[in-house]
């Protein structure tokens, strides 16, 4: 979990001591746990050095964080999650690229994002809301993209608020989980307010320990 104050980011000061230390004694609070994950999901060696309870005390790390999000406001929409998820890309010193075209797909299909560092790529699909009917969509981009790039790891960005579809038992949980052991699907999610973005990263390995 990575709280990203704006990419230029607004002193930690603001929040209250005991926030601080409930936040840093969670996995992947810090920047450079963050920085490291965010590499390592192209080094299989690495991502199998996080055990298990590491994971499962990650994940009771989102479900509270997604009990903290103000359920009244709308779902984040789709230009909005890309700004934040190019924002943390860039705070991890990848190199972004906004609604990318390549040269070797059809000209009218275009990534929501694609980050660069070296030779490794990732690939982001934006999706908002994700519902039984937009899982044929992310299924669609997910095959195009690994069939002309077999090497790139491609993340789904979405709202926080879409967490409990996806840890909740049901064809949705299962779509995002068949996806992570074919295709090494990950997940970004984010949440924004007036005083902060924060984006977490969920690596596909993660999805099915």
């Amino acid at each position: 979990m990575y709280r990203n104050w704006g990419w230029r980011a607004i002193n930690y000061q603001i929040c209250n001591k005991s926030s601080l230390e409930d936040r840093e004694s969670d996995p992947f609070s810090t920047y450079q746990e963050n920085k490291l994950l965010l590499n390592s999901i192209f080094m299989k060696e690495k991502m199998s050095r996080y055990s298990k309870q590491v994971i499962d005390k990650y994940f009771k790390s989102l479900l509270r964080a997604h009990k903290r999000v103000e359920f009244a406001r709308d779902l984040l929409e789709l230009s909005m999650i890309q700004d934040i998820v190019a924002d943390y890309l860039m705070d991890m010193q990848w190199h972004v690229k906004y609604d990318v075209s390549n040269p070797d797909f059809d000209p009218q299909y275009r990534f929501d994002l694609v980050a660069r560092k070296e030779k490794r790529v990732i690939t982001v699909l934006i999706q908002p809301e994700i519902t039984r009917q937009s899982t044929l969509e992310i299924q669609k981009d997910i095959f195009s993209v690994k069939k002309e790039m077999p090497s790139t790891r491609v993340l789904l960005a979405t709202d926080i608020q879409e967490l409990p579809y996806i840890l909740q038992k049901g064809a949705l949980s299962d779509f995002i989980i068949d996806m992570a052991k074919k295709y090494k699907l990950g997940i970004l999610l984010v949440d924004k307010n007036l005083e902060y973005q924060e984006t977490w990263l969920v690596p596909s390995e993660f999805l099915y320990a």
